[in-house]
C-alpha cells in the first residue's frame, strides 16, 4: 500500500492525502467532541492525559528520529552512494579500455554502452516497483564476456587489464545491492507502532481544559499536522528509487559516461545573434569538451585546419568557410570511413562576454546524410600546452581524414 502511494501520487499530492487528510480528521473530531462532551474539562480526563503525555511524546519522538536518522536518511545516502560507486566503476571501466587495441577495445565499450542505456531506459522504471531487469543482467553478462576475450599482451595492458576486473566486480556487486535496496522496506511492525502512537499521541494532545472551541482545534491540528508530516517522511523517502524524491540516473550520463549518450544530444538552434565569425587562428589551439570528446587540438597545416582528440584515436581536418563556420570531417579508428567510423562536423563561435573563455557550438553526424547531432561543443584552453601525446599524432599523416 506505501509503495502504491509513493508510486502513484506525487509529493505535493502525499502531503494532501496524509498530511491533510489526518489534520483535517483531527480538527473535525475535536469539534464533534467539544459538541459531544461539553463538560470534558470538568472531569479527569485533562489530569489523564497530562500524566500520560510526557512518556508518549518522548516515545514517539525517539522513534520519529531513529526511522529518520537510521532507516530512511542512511537507507537514501546509501542508495545514492551505490548509484555514485556503480557510475564511477562503469567510468573507469570506459577509460580503463582506451588502453587497449582497437578490436579489443571497442567490444567493452560497446557492450558498457549497452549496459549503461539498459540501467537508464529499462531498470530503473522496474526498481519502482522493486524489481530487476533481464536486459540489464544480458548487458552485465555481455561486458563480462568482452573483458574475458581480450588477453592482455604489455605490461601497460595488463596493468589496466587489471583494473577493468576490479571495475567489472564493483559494478556487478553495486548492482546487486542497488536492486536489494529497491526491495527492502520499513518493518511492517514498526509502521503499525508509528500509526497507532501517532493516533495515541493526537488523542493525549487534545486539551479538554482548554474552552474555546477555536483553540482546541489549533492545538489538536497542529498536533495531528507534526505526527502525519513525520509519517509522510518514512513513506517518501523509504523506497529511493521510488515517488518524486529518488535517487536519479544523472550519475550513469556524466564524465567518460556521457559517451554513451552523446548520440542522442539535439544540436543547439542556429538563432540569429548567438554566434560570430569564426577565423582559422580562433580554431588554433586547445580545446576541450564538457562531453565524451574530450581535449582537443588544432592546429592549422597550409590551407587547412587539422584536429586530434583521444577518442578511438580520432582526427579533424576542415576549413573555415566564408560565412565564419568551421566545416571537417572526423574520422576514427576502426575502418575511418563511414557510416560507423567517420562523418561531417560543424563549429561555430558562440558570442561570449568580453574576459570570458571561447566557446564553440558543435554539431557531427556519422557520414552525410542523417540528421547533425549536438554534443561536441568545445571551450578554448587559452594559454595551455598541447598535450604530448596528442601532439604527436599530428606526425602520423594516415591518422587524418578528408572529406570524400
Amino acid at each position: 500500500m506505501t509503495l502504491y502511494l509513493v508510486n502513484h501520487f506525487s509529493t505535493i499530492g502525499l502531503v494532501l492525502i496524509i498530511v491533510g487528510g489526518t489534520t483535517a480528521v483531527a480538527v473535525i473530531a475535536s469539534a464533534v467532541i467539544h459538541k459531544m462532551f461539553p463538560n470534558l474539562a470538568d472531569s479527569g480526563f485533562e489530569q489523564l492525559t497530562g500524566i500520560l503525555r510526557a512518556d508518549v511524546f518522548a516515545l514517539l519522538y525517539t522513534i520519529i528520529l531513529a526511522l529518520v536518522i537510521t532507516d530512511i536518511s542512511g537507507n537514501f545516502s546509501a542508495a545514492s552512494s551505490l548509484v555514485s560507486s556503480e557510475a564511477s566503476a562503469l567510468a573507469g571501466l570506459t577509460r580503463a579500455a582506451d588502453a587497449f587495441p582497437y578490436n579489443a577495445r571497442k567490444p567493452i565499450k560497446n557492450a558498457a554502452g549497452e549496459y549503461v542505456h539498459a540501467v537508464v531506459e529499462d531498470e530503473w522504471p522496474l526498481l519502482r516497483q522493486g524489481e530487476s531487469s533481464h536486459r540489464v543482467s544480458a548487458a552485465l553478462e555481455s561486458l563480462y564476456a568482452a573483458v574475458r576475450s581480450f588477453e592482455p599482451q604489455t605490461e601497460v595492458e595488463k596493468a589496466f587489464y587489471t583494473s577493468t576486473l576490479d571495475d567489472l566486480h564493483t559494478i556487478t556487486l553495486n548492482r546487486r545491492q542497488r536492486v536489494q535496496q529497491s526491495q527492502d522496506s520499513l518493518s511492517p511492525l514498526l509502521r503499525i507502532l508509528l500509526v497507532v502512537g501517532g493516533v495515541v499521541f493526537i488523542i493525549l494532545a487534545y486539551p479538554a481544559s482548554v474552552r474555546r472551541l477555536g483553540t482546541r482545534m489549533i492545538i489538536v491540528g497542529g498536533a495531528a499536522a507534526f505526527v502525519s508530516f513525520a509519517y509522510l517522511l518514512t513513506m517518501v523517502l523509504d523506497y529511493p528509487f521510488s515517488g518524486d524524491i529518488s535517487v536519479d540516473t544523472a550519475p550513469y550520463k556524466k564524465g567518460a559516461l556521457a559517451l554513451y549518450w552523446v548520440d542522442e544530444s539535439a544540436p543547439r538552434p542556429l538563432s540569429p545573434g548567438t554566434f560570430e565569425r569564426l577565423s582559422a587562428q580562433d580554431v588554433a589551439g586547445v580545446w576541450n569538451s564538457d562531453s565524451s570528446f574530450g581535449v582537443a587540438v588544432f592546429r592549422k597545416v597550409g590551407d587547412e585546419i587539422r584536429g586530434i582528440y583521444r577518442i578511438d584515436k580520432g582526427s579533424v581536418v576542415g576549413t573555415v568557410s566564408s560565412d565564419g563556420v568551421f566545416r571537417g570531417w572526423w574520422c576514427e579508428e576502426g575502418s575511418r570511413k563511414p557510416p560507423e567510423n567517420a562523418g561531417e562536423v560543424e563549429w561555430r563561435l558562440l558570442k561570449k562576454p568580453q574576459g570570458e573563455p571561447a566557446v564553440m557550438d558543435g554539431r557531427w553526424r556519422y557520414g552525410t546524410a542523417e540528421p547533425f547531432r549536438g554534443g561536441w561543443d568545445l571551450t578554448k584552453l587559452a594559454g595551455r600546452a598541447e598535450p604530448p601525446d596528442l601532439a604527436a599524432r599530428f606526425d602520423d599523416a594516415s591518422s587524418f581524414c578528408h572529406h570524400p
